[in-house]
């Protein structure tokens, strides 16, 4: 017998770096999940540490890196609605992790001497960990991972446009592929009926019977249409009215419960804590220093 011509062998070498090229690749993108899951799993700790939802971290890492700015720029710079945002500062605010100052646009957060410390104490060793574990590799090799990093991140933001793109469709084509959900029309009729009765007590069969299905089909293309049940949805409404009625009425908090369809003020109490991190009475108290914050600036 005789061995492989020399393009035989050519052709098997290229074929075996080949296998080797994907499986590193494969590798490399194993491994770049795992570590966006790990910092993941940091934040989410971070988070708890500090008392506030993890997406309000991304709020923060702006006015660190980028200094003190408007909420509409923050909106603007995050890509969330304007009322998301403010619930975002409200939260740094009551927290004290974020202030008013003047600017010339108008009031401006920044971070506080607060929130700078707790970055530190949280953050600061991760940095330090991580500054030691480079030093470790040569110019050259720590120059691959910037061309890695920087290409990752256009690949990222490329992606990013076309979600964003597909996000601003019209809701009936962007749930096309979702089986068993509620047409555009029932949905709408639903949350109609929800803010309509938001001060009284709401059975789902009532909204079953409004979207014309039974009970179990009704839960679960609910479910499927908005990504949570019909109970947490009229909790979550209820939620956002007692907040709205805390941050613009003087009305007891006892008032504000029953115009919410709580129970009781200790209902609201639970609930409002559950969903904000915060006590309606503290969070009145710190609409408070808002107000006075605002009057000042």
């Amino acid at each position: 017998m005789t061995g492989l011509s020399s393009s035989g062998r050519v052709w098997q070498d290229r074929a075996v770096k080949a296998r080797s090229k994907r499986a590193l690749s494969e590798q490399v993108g194993v491994e770049i999940v795992r570590f966006q899951e790990a910092s993941k799993t940091v934040d989410q700790v971070a988070a708890a540490i500090l008392r506030l939802d993890q997406q309000d971290l991304p709020c923060m890492t702006l006015l660190l890196f980028g200094g003190a700015a408007t909420v509409e720029r923050l909106a603007e710079a995050l890509h969330l609605p304007l009322n998301v945002v403010r619930d975002i500062v409200a939260r740094l605010e009551l927290a004290g992790y974020a202030r008013r100052s003047a600017g010339a646009a108008g009031p401006e957060l920044e971070l506080t001497p607060h929130a700078r410390e707790w970055i530190d104490r949280i953050w600061e060793p991760l940095r330090h960990r991580g500054t030691e574990m480079l030093a470790a590799f040569s110019p050259d090799e720590l120059s691959l991972m910037v061309r890695v990093l920087l290409s990752a991140r256009e690949v990222q933001e490329r992606h990013l446009v076309d979600l964003r793109q597909w996000l601003n469709e019209p809701a009936a084509a962007r749930r096309s592929h979702q089986r068993g959900g509620l047409s555009p029309a029932a949905l709408q009729r639903v949350q109609v009926f929800v803010e309509a009765n938001i001060d009284r007590s709401i059975h789902i069969r009532n909204l079953a019977r409004r979207a014309g299905l039974s009970l179990h089909h009704f839960a679960r293309a609910f479910r499927t249409s908005t990504g949570t049940t019909p109970r947490a949805f009229i909790e979550r409404r209820r939620i956002e009215r007692a907040r709205t009625l805390i941050d613009t009425t003087d009305q007891p908090l006892a008032e504000i419960a029953a115009a919410t369809g709580f129970a009781t003020q200790s209902h609201l109490t639970s609930a409002f804590r559950r969903a904000t991190g915060f006590t309606p009475a503290a969070y009145r108290r710190g609409r408070g220093g808002r107000i006075a914050r605002r009057s000042a600036s």
